[in-house]
């Protein structure tokens, strides 16, 4: 499908369904990474940077939730972690991602929904521009918390347009309030991408605690 620019933009940051956004994702996959370099994404090494505050290296497995094409893989990668899971709902980004050769397995699945993983399979979770008004929902909060062991970490940015209105704020305290994480650590307004205050996203930093999700 030959989309101009503009319309595969538009249909990244204003989708009409959620299926539209998967198609546009993997529409983008074999110029994702070279439109992204352009723009000087910044956000995988803020992510990257967080993870190694937090979290030791060969504390376990980490999950990439929103992998897309796997750029925040390769810099965890660089970073010393090791045996890194990437999920995505969009295939043709995870083609990308597994041909890096940093994750020890890709799978599709899409944040919001439950995804197909057992209870605490992971040390910590990090997630870069995935969670936000237009794209994966506050509610994919809590899933990846379940997916989360005790004592393991959450580094997940949250677009600040539309944070508010998406419930990504109420969720987390819902989440703190349940005894199921503390939220320790917090960073932003940062931009997302160098010199565009129209991509701001804060970063928040979970410890796991006891509790079902």
């Amino acid at each position: 499908m030959a989309l101009s620019h503009e319309e595969l933009m538009r249909r990244i940051y204003q989708p009409r369904d959620t299926q539209e956004l998967r198609q546009s994702y993997d529409i983008w996959a074999d110029d994702y990474d070279d439109d992204i370099a352009r723009q000087e994404y910044r956000l995988p090494g803020i992510i990257t940077a967080l993870m190694a505050r937090h979290v030791t290296t060969g504390a376990g497995t980490i999950l990439d939730a929103g992998a897309g094409t796997g750029l925040l893989g390769e810099w965890l990668s660089l970073a010393g972690f090791g045996d890194l899971l990437a999920l995505d709902m969009s295939p043709g980004m995870l083609e990308h991602a597994a041909c890096r050769g940093v994750y020890s397995g890709v799978q599709t699945g899409e944040l919001g929904r439950p995804i197909d993983l057992p209870d605490g399979r992971f040390a910590a979770v990090a997630s870069a521009g995935a969670f936000g008004i237009t794209h994966a929902p506050a509610s994919g909060f809590r899933e990846m918390v379940r997916l989360t062991r005790e004592g393991g970490h959450l580094v997940l940015s949250v677009r600040l347009e539309g944070m508010d209105e998406g419930g990504f704020e109420e969720e987390a305290r819902d989440l703190e309030t349940e005894g199921l994480v503390r939220r320790i650590e917090s960073a932003g307004p940062l931009e997302a991408f160098a010199g565009d205050a129209n991509s701001l996203y804060v970063v928040w930093v979970f410890l796991r605690l006891r509790g079902q999700a």
